[in-house]
């Protein structure tokens, strides 16, 4: 018992010093993680009109396969986005589209998060778990892209381009 206690210890000291703040967020009786007072988002402002011009709300933002190597099952789930007029995104994929809106609201961490624009960039903000797997513990991440013509693209990490599509069935 006091080598389990003093390699969580352990662990939390490294994890802190790696300068990622956790954040421990509870789950709702349907399972969903709950943003809360201790966990919320630092993006607070509301997109201006010159903002909305730049991202399309009324548009679907959809993973392109175009700047690294893709496996089969990514090439046949691509991520969505969708982008609010709030501030808010929503981030799924083809096969899981609308399957588990009855229970997921925008405070959840499963549901997107939030985004601003600045100049021709965009930066995301999301709550991830800090580990895989089921866990209480979650980060908050930043990520940023750039907006070019109807196209965003992340370079953070793995390329991830998406591109404005506004008449194609998501199924």
């Amino acid at each position: 018992m006091i080598k389990y206690i003093f390699a969580m210890f352990c662990m939390m000291g490294f994890l802190n010093s790696c300068g990622q703040k956790l954040y421990k967020i509870e789950k709702d009786k349907y399972g969903e993680p709950l943003l809360n007072d201790k966990a919320e988002y630092s993006f607070k402002e509301k997109p201006t009109e010159e903002h909305l011009k730049i991202i399309d709300t009324t548009a679907y933002y959809f993973q392109v396969f175009e700047g690294r190597f893709y496996n089969e099952d990514e090439m046949k789930n691509p991520k969505i986005m969708i982008f609010h007029n709030d501030g808010y995104f929503r981030e799924t994929s083809r096969l899981s589209f609308e399957k588990f809106d009855e229970h997921r609201g925008k405070n959840s961490v499963y549901y997107g998060g939030k985004y601003k624009i600045k100049d021709n960039e965009i930066f995301i903000e999301e709550f991830r778990p800090a580990s895989p797997g089921r866990t209480k513990w979650y980060i908050r991440r930043i990520i940023k892209g750039k907006i070019e013509n109807n196209k965003i693209i992340f370079n953070e990490g793995l390329v991830s381009v998406f591109e404005k599509r506004k008449n194609q069935s998501i199924k």
